[in-house]
C-alpha cells in the first residue's frame, strides 16, 4: 500500500517536470530512490548522434564528464537505442555479465563507482533524436522492485517526454520567421495547394537556380522525377481539400551528378502549423537536403532492409562509431576473430566490400529533419 501511494505521488512529480524542466533532477532522484538504485540519468541523443546527459543524480560530476567525453561509445546499454520504445532492458540483455566485467567500460567507469547493473528504458525516438532513462544499481543485478517501479512509471515518462516535445515544438514554431528560415542550411519551400512557391529560403533558391532536382516553372514547383512530382501533387491536393488527417511524406530525388536528395513534405493543416502557413499563404512546407549521416534513425532501416541480426547490427554501428576491428573488439569485450566473422556477413548481406562503404550506406538512409 505504501509503495502504491509513493508511486502515485511520483507520477504527479513526473508530469510537473514535463511542464517545468527545472524539476527533473529532483524527480529523477525520487525515481532512483523508490526503485532502489544508486544513481540515474536522463540522456538525450541528438540527431547527429551526440549524447547529452540532461539530468543526473548520484553520479559525481567528473564521471558525468568522462562518460560524455570518453566512455559513452563503449557503454553496452547504448543497445537500448535500437530496442522497442518502452521496453526495460538491463546489461545482460546485450552482453554476458561475465564478459561485461572484463570490458574497459566496466573496469574504468562502472566498477569504480560501485555499480553492477542498470535498468534502461528508451522513452522516445524520432529523427530529431531520442531520450532514455537509466537507473543504475549497486550490490547486484536489477531486481524485481526496480522492474516494478520502472514498469509502473514507463507510460507516464513517455507521455511526459511527448508533452515536453510538443511544448518545445510550439515554442520553436512561434519563433520562426522569414529571416530565420533564410539562415537554415536545409532548403525550405512553402507551397500553396496548386504547388506555387509562396516563399523559399536561401538554400532552396540555390537548388532552384541549378534547376536540377527542383525547378520553378512560372512560380510553380516541379521535380526532376515524374513519379515524385505526381505524389507531391496528390499531397498538395489533399491539403487544399482540408484533409486534417494527412501526415508527412518523404520523396527521394536524384541529381544528374548521382547525388541523392531527400524531400520531406509536411502539411500545414492543423493548429499553429496552420497559423504559420497562413502568414505565407501556404498549405504545406517542403524540406530538401542531401542524404546525410544519422546514427539514430538509419540503423532501423538498415537492419530491416538487409536482415541483419542484432549482433550484426551492433557490429555495424560500432564499426561506424568506434573505429576498426581491434577497437570494436576491445569495446565489445570479444575476440577480433568474432568481429571479423560478423563483418564478413555484413559485407555479404549489404553488398559492400569496405568499412567506408558501410558509412556511405548508412548515410544514404538518413532523414535530415523531424517531420
Amino acid at each position: 500500500m505504501e509503495l502504491s501511494v509513493q508511486l502515485l505521488s511520483l507520477v504527479g512529480d513526473i508530469y510537473d517536470a514535463a511542464l517545468d524542466d527545472s524539476l527533473w533532477t529532483s524527480t529523477l532522484g525520487s525515481i532512483v530512490d523508490l526503485a532502489g538504485g544508486r544513481s540515474g540519468g536522463l540522456v538525450r541523443i541528438g540527431p547527429a548522434g551526440e549524447a547529452v546527459i540532461s539530468h543526473a543524480v548520484g553520479v559525481d560530476p567528473s564521471y558525468v564528464r568522462s562518460y560524455i567525453e570518453t566512455y559513452e561509445p563503449f557503454d553496452p546499454s547504448r543497445g537500448v537505442l535500437h530496442a522497442p520504445v518502452g521496453q526495460i532492458q538491463t546489461i545482460g540483455d546485450w552482453i554476458d555479465v561475465g564478459e561485461f566485467r572484463t570490458t574497459m567500460f566496466y573496469n574504468e567507469w562502472t566498477r569504480p563507482q560501485g555499480l553492477d547493473d542498470a535498468a534502461n528504458l528508451l522513452l522516445d525516438k524520432s529523427a530529431a533524436g531520442l531520450s532514455r532513462l537509466s537507473v543504475m544499481k549497486a550490490g547486484g543485478l536489477v531486481d524485481r522492485r526496480m522492474y516494478q517501479v520502472i514498469s509502473y512509471i514507463t507510460p507516464h515518462m513517455q507521455r511526459a517526454m511527448h508533452v515536453r516535445q510538443k511544448l518545445q515544438q510550439q515554442n520553436a514554431l512561434e519563433a520562426i520567421s522569414a529571416h530565420t528560415l533564410d539562415a537554415l542550411r536545409a532548403a525550405i519551400l512553402l507551397l500553396d495547394a496548386n504547388g506555387h512557391i509562396t516563399h523559399s529560403n536561401a538554400s532552396a533558391q540555390e537548388i532552384l537556380d541549378e534547376a536540377d532536382v527542383l525547378r520553378s516553372v512560372h512560380g510553380r514547383l516541379m521535380t526532376s522525377d515524374p513519379n515524385a512530382d505526381r505524389i507531391l501533387r496528390q499531397a498538395l491536393a489533399g491539403t487544399g481539400l482540408g484533409d486534417r488527417a494527412m501526415t508527412g511524406i518523404s520523396l527521394h530525388l536524384a541529381a544528374r551528378d548521382g547525388s541523392h536528395y531527400v524531400a520531406h513534405f509536411v502539411p500545414l493543416t492543423a493548429g499553429r502549423r496552420q497559423m504559420f502557413g497562413a502568414s505565407f499563404e501556404a498549405c504545406a512546407v517542403l524540406f530538401v537536403t542531401k542524404a546525410a549521416l544519422d546514427t539514430i534513425v538509419a540503423p532501423d532501416l538498415i537492419r530491416k532492409l538487409f536482415k541483419l541480426t542484432p549482433a550484426e547490427l551492433r557490429v555495424f554501428l560500432s564499426i561506424i562509431e568506434v573505429g576498426g576491428v581491434p577497437d570494436v573488439a576491445r569495446s565489445m569485450g570479444v575476440a577480433e576473430s568474432t568481429i571479423k566473422t560478423h563483418l564478413a556477413r555484413i559485407f555479404t548481406k549489404t553488398g559492400t566490400k569496405r568499412q567506408a562503404d558501410l558509412v556511405r550506406l548508412i548515410a544514404a538512409f538518413t532523414p535530415p529533419i523531424k517531420i
